[in-house]
């Protein structure tokens, strides 16, 4: 037994007007049209819906029934319908960011405002990991959009510039020396500890080694929050992302790194295969204004 939509539809008009010829101007058919729809229907239930007489139509017991059912049907449909409709128009949803310490500060928090205003409904999780896990995550499904140093080749994972970001010196407003790469070289240093990002830590490391040092480190924290601020007490000397000073750490001064390694370029990435309407969205959110 297969009902199909129109029968469960013409029966719940027909149940509440009580009158095959309102019924049918309702649903804009002809009422012979309502009548075979109404029998098919009895046929596949296996007995009488309605009592038909010469002042219209009354509900049987089972009649009254089946329209509860019918009208949970079809509300059960609609709200399907309309969460369908908005997951497909990017309104509705889930999105899975991975992001990273040069983007959690600058990029990111703009453009989630942005794409608020487009789509307030979705659901937006955050996780804060590296690069290489932010693509292991995309190619797995994990993650919906990822924020990662470029370049970045793999056939699934397609990638958007969107920011070229730099190494930043950061000392504490003690600090008498001089702010370039050579006058920190002999000062203690406070580096992201490399299981956080191999990438962001390797970078400091080699730009150190371009200026003719290898930097004598002392602590390796697991976040930025608490480097700035052991620079900020002259524990040490650190090379932060320019976006660190949006965390506005007080006792902490920056200097630029004038050099063209101290850039690199972070792009969005998404897995090409799991693209979606929210992807896209998201995706203009983050378009420079």
């Amino acid at each position: 037994m297969a009902l199909e939509t129109q029968e469960l539809a013409s029966f719940a008009v027909l149940a509440e007007q009580l009158h095959f010829g309102r019924a049918a101007a309702r649903l804009h058919i002809s009422q012979p049209a309502l009548s075979k729809r109404i029998r098919s229907l009895e046929e596949k239930i296996g007995g009488p819906l309605l009592v038909r007489n010469r002042r219209g139509v009354a509900l049987t017991p089972a009649g009254t029934l089946f329209y509860k059912e019918a009208r949970r049907i079809i509300h059960d449909m609609e709200v399907a319908f309309e969460a369908v409709r908005g997951a497909t128009g990017g309104e509705l949803g889930k999105l899975r960011l991975g992001v990273g310490m040069s983007t959690v500060h600058s990029l990111v928090p703009r453009a989630l405002l942005k794409f608020r205003e487009s789509a307030p409904a979705v659901e937006i999780e955050i996780a804060d990991m590296p690069t290489l896990r932010q693509i292991e995550a995309l190619i797995d499904g994990r993650l919906d959009v990822g924020f990662v140093r470029l370049p970045v080749k793999h056939p699934l994972v397609a990638v958007r510039k969107v920011l070229t970001e730099r190494l930043t010196i950061a000392t504490s407003e003690k600090f008498n020396g001089s702010l370039t790469m050579k006058g920190i070289q002999d000062q203690p240093f406070i580096l992201i500890d490399r299981g956080v990002s191999a990438t962001y830590h390797d970078h400091c490391i080699s730009l150190c080694d371009r200026s003719g040092f290898t930097p004598r480190i002392v602590y390796e924290p697991n976040d930025m929050f608490t480097i700035l601020n052991l620079v900020s007490a002259g524990i040490g000397v650190s090379l932060v992302p320019k976006a660190a000073r949006a965390m506005h750490v007080s006792g902490v001064k920056f200097a630029p790194v004038h050099s063209s390694y101290a850039e690199w370029d972070i792009g969005m990435a998404w897995n090409r295969k799991l693209e979606s309407e929210i992807i896209r969205k998201f995706a203009d959110a983050c378009r420079p204004e």
